[in-house]
């Protein structure tokens, strides 16, 4: 189970403590479930210090980088109630859904800037048999292997391209090397479909389209989707033509 509430203690605290207790009541051996955690800022060890012990070292940290439809890393953190075999069976489930599990070093989050976004999202473009020309709204991805049935023949197999995102030698035949489109040329980081058209006050980031930002400022938590700075106000973008 993976929590990916609000940035605020007493809320995860309250979550992790019921997690617990229906762990508990149903009998689930503790070293059959993993509570995962989507944290930021937050340690686990205070995520964690109220819930039945039965099940403390069953708790991780597993945050997943945004936007999580083509970003692989996902960043695991541990604690001092976490168990070594929860910490293992956490990364072996992450591999094996294609993922990329990396531990936190206890001093810097991993934290992707918008030219490392870009530069992803054109990677992720190379490895697939017909260019991307609109995210679909929902649905589970299928990044790797061999070209489904009913793909046009002659559509190549990407499984030579399975490659680590932090290889920069990814070519194509056509494209000598990828290269990271403007941060306005993306869809909206939010609905995926809309373009970027909401420039944020005062932070200056534009990562949004005017809907999904306008719902954002008068949300519960008005701040940036890539910064995390309040907002102040929304100035309408003309997209490039």
């Amino acid at each position: 189970m993976v929590e990916s509430v609000y940035e605020e203690v007493k809320l995860k605290k309250d979550l992790f403590n019921s997690m617990g207790d229906i762990c508990k009541q149903r009998g689930i051996p503790p070293d059959k479930v993993l509570l995962c955690s989507n944290t930021m800022n937050i340690p686990m060890s205070d995520i964690t210090e109220d819930m039945c012990k039965e099940y403390r070292g069953s708790c991780i940290g597993m945050r997943f980088l945004h936007p999580v439809w083509f970003i692989d890393e996902v960043e695991l953190t541990d604690c001092d109630y976490t168990k070594r075999a929860t910490s293992s069976s956490a990364e072996k489930m992450l591999k094996g859904l294609s993922f990329m599990p990396f531990f936190y070093d206890g001093c810097y989050r991993r934290n992707l800037t918008l030219q490392e976004i870009a530069t992803y999202q054109s990677r992720q473009r190379l490895r697939t048999p017909e260019p991307i020309t609109r995210l679909p709204k929902r649905g589970i991805r299928k990044k790797y292997g061999s070209p489904e049935k009913g793909s046009p023949p002659g559509s190549p197999d990407i499984s030579p391209l399975c490659k680590s995102f932090s290889d920069t030698s990814i070519t194509s035949p056509l494209v000598d090397k990828p290269t990271a489109a403007p941060e306005e040329l993306e869809p909206c980081a939010v609905c995926l479909e809309e373009p970027r058209s909401a420039l944020l006050v005062p932070c200056g980031h534009m990562a949004m389209c005017i809907e999904c930002a306008e719902k954002v400022l008068h949300g519960n938590r008005p701040i940036c989707v890539v910064c995390r700075q309040p907002i102040e106000k929304i100035l309408r973008a003309a997209p490039p033509v």
